[in-house]
């Protein structure tokens, strides 16, 4: 299955679904020049556009897109201290699905704007998606920090979507249940995911924090590709 990885930052649900079966990332999308560089250097071949806004997919190109649009404008974080507008690049991600007319689309957020979720699944469902929401913490996989994030699933097929929505909890509960047997969380990152590629100077390294702190753990992405993997492997 093709994917289009917008606000990729790091790339990690590229890796999550790469890990969870037959996915190729054929587009990356991210503003942050060194992310870019990361990205360039670690998943070399595929393009890295700078500007969700200015990005032109073209029919076919992907049958999934995955991302989430910057919650500074949305965030439970923003409401409390009085920033919250609800403003987003969520109006460009589904311009892009759109324009590729993708099967899957896999939206992702932290939890805690129902306003802002509910139009996003009606934008969804006036663009001919069914919708379904998934929530659940990166502590729920076996790691040793909660990172709560949504999960906003939509397929025009709603059987095939209901498919996909009944399979995460169990593939929530296998990934756990590996992660216990390899304890791989206390293992330190992966080569693959060190994010300071020249002599540390302090913007690059708080640059590398950020960009840490705004990835989820792959994993995430690997339980939804296992959900989505799964819903498409049944006849509906």
């Amino acid at each position: 299955m093709n994917v289009i990885d917008l606000f990729s930052c790091l790339g990690s649900h590229a890796l999550g679904l790469a890990i969870a079966g037959d996915y190729r990332t054929v587009a990356f999308c991210e503003r942050q020049e060194q992310r870019r560089r990361f990205l360039e250097l670690h998943y070399t071949g595929i393009p890295v556009h700078d500007d969700v806004r200015t990005f032109r997919g073209h029919r076919g190109q992907a049958e999934l897109v995955i991302g989430g649009p910057p919650c500074q404008r949305t965030s439970v974080a923003s409401a409390i201290s009085g920033n919250r507008t609800g403003e987003s690049l969520w109006p460009d991600m589904l311009r892009i699905c759109i324009d590729v007319g993708c099967e899957w689309v896999v939206v992702e957020q932290p939890p805690g704007n129902a306003a802002w979720e509910a139009q996003v699944a009606g934008d969804l469902a006036e663009s001919g998606f069914h919708v379904a929401r998934a929530e659940f913490a990166a502590c729920d996989l076996g790691a040793p920090h909660i990172r709560r994030r949504v999960f906003i699933l939509a397929h025009p097929c709603l059987s095939r979507l209901a498919l996909a929505w009944q399979a995460i909890p169990s593939e929530i509960e296998g990934f756990a249940r590996a992660t216990i047997a390899g304890n791989h969380w206390l293992e330190g990152p992966p080569r693959t995911l060190r994010v300071v590629d020249r002599p540390p100077h302090r913007l690059d390294r708080t640059a590398s924090i950020e960009a840490i702190g705004d990835s989820n753990p792959p994993g995430m992405a690997t339980v939804i590709g296992r959900a989505i993997m799964s819903a498409n492997s049944c006849h509906v």
